[in-house]
């Protein structure tokens, strides 16, 4: 039977015994110092063990994560701020058409992806009515080259190493169609979306399901079935699509044995028992303009998430966002420095499906979508290309646990031929918005709002 050792960490009173296939060992002399004393004080493998380690090596423990340092382009916070206010307005114009008591969740992200994309094949006061839409200025070339560098600094290999943050472009285009060189550079540079031929003419419903698979395995099988039947037909000539994905543990995890089910007040003004995590969690928090807000770190804090709801207990929260224009903005500058907070969240899982062709329209975005006016001709490299927006389709997935998160989103844009240091408590008992930031460029990814917890 091997031997044993026991090395005694003074400082704190521990005891730790050595593993099987270890001895102790200590130093030869007690010196006066106890720490000296502890550091020279261990255990190592007997000879049969470490024979057995020869043998057999084990590979050595990978290396604790250490995320890369990225520089941010103004460029690229410019791309970050368009994205952002885009957000915003999206989110009024999708709030105002869906009943109060509907749960809403999107990614301004995954549509700026999509959209932009195809915006680089736009002209004429198509163009000028997707710019306005989505915030960008005359320098069209520039916004889509800050793109790039925003899509490099959010999800550059080993920034995001704590936790899962995947996104993906891509064309399918008809096989054979005559796309103009120009327009595939800019959305396989700056978009980094290769050009996928497929026959659409030959058959559609292939197509879409091939597209739809693409998606699933993009987002971990969250999003199913973006495409709907009938969505892609012989006259489709190009699809642009995105998607994105997300898991992050918190940086602090709810204790499972503090969830406990709380009235949740829903905007009719009746409750529901919802199960609610609590937590004490030392974070920034704000008080502004009549609403609470509180963020909670993922782990390896490249991202958050960042709760508001109203600071009046029995408000629902739906007829006064805090949502509006510039409003995130004062939120950010209002997150005080560490404070501990007492938090209560209900957890929360839900699927939302956006038609984007009647949202972007009531946004401004109209000529896209019309056979006879639409201009897409930067996509073919000549007039008339007969090119206009036959659907846009969103869906996005949300779940939060004691653990974390989990989210993910994806967006398709089908393109058709005409021719062919406060502490407060912090407890969401009502309805509160949230947004999913990336820290380092300040894009948010994800937006959405809670109305009732258990509504799946």
């Amino acid at each position: 039977m091997p031997s044993t050792g026991v090395r005694i960490g003074l400082g704190s009173g521990r005891l730790e015994v050595c593993p099987p296939g270890t001895v102790a060992f200590a130093g030869v002399e007690m010196q006066k110092s106890w720490m000296l004393f502890a550091l020279a004080f261990g255990c190592v493998p007997t000879e049969e063990e470490q024979k057995r380690r020869e043998a057999d090596p084990t590979p050595d423990p990978a290396p604790a994560c250490e995320p890369l340092e990225v520089a941010v382009s103004d460029a690229a916070r410019s791309v970050a701020d368009a994205n952002n206010a885009f957000a915003t307005d999206m989110y009024a114009t999708v709030a105002a058409s869906q009943s109060p008591d509907k749960n809403l969740f999107f990614s301004p992200f995954s549509i700026s992806s999509a959209l932009g994309m195809t915006l680089a094949g736009a002209e004429g006061e198509t163009a000028a009515q997707m710019q306005d839409v989505f915030h960008i200025d005359d320098d069209v070339a520039a916004h889509h080259a800050g793109y790039s560098d925003l899509r490099e600094a959010v999800f550059a290999k080993g920034v995001h190493c704590d936790a899962t943050l995947n996104m993906a472009n891509r064309l399918f285009g008809q096989v054979g169609y005559p796309w103009f060189g120009d327009f595939l550079d800019v959305t396989a540079g700056d978009y980094g979306a290769p050009l996928e031929e497929l026959d659409f003419e030959a058959g559609p419903e292939d197509a879409r399901t091939y597209i739809n698979d693409w998606v699933a395995d993009q987002t971990e099988d969250r999003i199913l079935d973006l495409l709907p039947p009938g969505s892609i037909v012989t006259a489709t000539r190009l699809v642009l699509a995105n998607a994105i994905y997300f898991k992050g543990n918190w940086e602090h995890a709810f204790d499972v044995t503090n969830t406990r089910d709380v009235d949740f007040l829903r905007p009719d003004g009746s409750t529901v028992q919802a199960p609610t995590m609590f937590e004490t969690i030392d974070t920034r928090s704000a008080i502004i303009d009549g609403f609470l807000a509180v963020e909670l770190d993922y782990q390896g804090g490249n991202q958050s998430m960042v709760l508001v709801m109203p600071e009046d207990p029995a408000a629902t929260g739906v007829a006064a966002s805090a949502f509006e224009s510039d409003a995130i903005d004062a939120v950010e500058d209002s997150l005080t420095e560490l404070g501990e907070v007492w938090v209560g969240l209900p957890r929360f899982s839900f699927e939302q499906e956006t038609g984007l062709s009647d949202v972007l329209k009531d946004m401004g975005m109209v000529d896209a979508f019309e056979p006879s006016i639409a201009n897409f001709d930067g996509m073919v490299g000549s007039p008339d290309s007969g090119l206009y927006i036959g659907g846009a389709f969103h869906k996005a997935f949300v779940a939060v646990d004691e653990t974390g998160t989990e989210a993910a989103a994806a967006t398709a844009v089908v393109m058709n031929d005409e021719s062919a240091s406060m502490t407060f408590d912090f407890v969401a008992d009502r309805t509160f918005e949230f947004y999913i930031r990336d820290n380092l460029t300040g894009a948010i990814l994800f937006m959405g709002r809670v109305t009732d917890p258990t509504a799946e």
